[in-house]
């Protein structure tokens, strides 16, 4: 394999993750709302590869990290939302719940209009938040910081920012046909948690980080069974594995900064 040929291949995965989460927002253009959900999943999957490509290869590049972010904020800060849009604002499903409000009245266009600003609003500061953090990572990249940061991201990272934002959808796929199903799909839930994600993405607060982790062989072995469950999960119930999976990280969250100024305070 030549040199040239050899940063090819890095670069095409990141294109296949760009690729992804572009299919994701014709999916949702078109309401398959869990081929859409599962295309941005495929894009966080070839995320996660590309860079594992360029070390095993010797070619990461500041082209290949730029191109990254190129694709990250395509497929996590600009498909989440307009997904979640197109859900939220799906014609039928938004005329259901205002009928059920306001009744069939002369002012449910009213009411549609002002929605549609609103979750539209949503949308924007997500895109906007993403775009924030993947700029204050590319600047970051070559500053040193405190040990105490080793095991520990800045802000949530975007991938798992557009799980967050996506995390109402997850859950009605999971237990949509039910009395919760008006719930996980009404306005307050899904704002909440686009903002949140919005919100994550951009602050400083720190996450859990597992990359740099060295594990014992017992540790180890735990792991791989964890990893193993969650692949027969999402194999057998997809949607339900990763509503605990979202539960889980949500929960790692708190935990995560309590333990950073744990370390913190001690390396002082």
């Amino acid at each position: 394999m030549t040199e040239a040929i050899k940063p090819l291949f890095p670069n095409a995965v990141t294109m296949m993750a760009l690729a992804f989460g572009v299919s994701s927002m014709n999916m949702a253009f078109w309401g398959n709302w869990p081929m859409a959900v599962c295309c941005i999943m495929l894009a966080g999957f070839f995320d996660f590869m590309d860079g594992k490509v360029a070390r095993a290869l010797r070619v990461s590049s500041r082209f290949g990290a730029e191109l990254d972010s190129l694709s990250d904020f395509v497929s996590f800060g600009v498909a989440p939302g307009f997904l979640m849009y197109n859900w939220t604002m799906n014609h039928g499903a938004r005329l259901s719940i205002m009928q059920d409000v306001v009744g069939p009245s002369k002012l449910l266009d009213f009411y549609w209009a002002d929605a549609v600003g609103v979750y539209w609003g949503c949308v924007l500061f997500l895109a906007v938040c993403c775009a924030s953090r993947l700029a204050r990572f590319n600047t970051m990249l070559d500053t040193k910081q405190p040990s105490y940061w080793t095991h520990f991201f800045m802000g949530v990272p975007a991938p798992a920012g557009a799980g967050l934002a996506l995390f109402p959808l997850i859950l009605w796929l999971a237990f949509g046909n039910n009395d919760m199903d008006s719930v996980f799909r009404s306005a307050g839930f899904v704002t909440f948690f686009m903002i949140f994600a919005g919100v994550m993405m951009a602050s400083r607060i720190p996450t859990l980080c597992l990359k740099h982790l060295h594990l014992g062989r017992t540790m180890a072995s735990l792991v791989g069974f964890v990893v193993l469950a969650f692949i027969c999960g999402i194999v057998s119930s997809p949607w339900v594995t990763l509503s605990v999976l979202g539960v889980v990280y949500l929960i790692s969250i708190p935990v995560g900064i309590y333990v950073f100024l744990t370390l913190k305070r001690k390396s002082k």
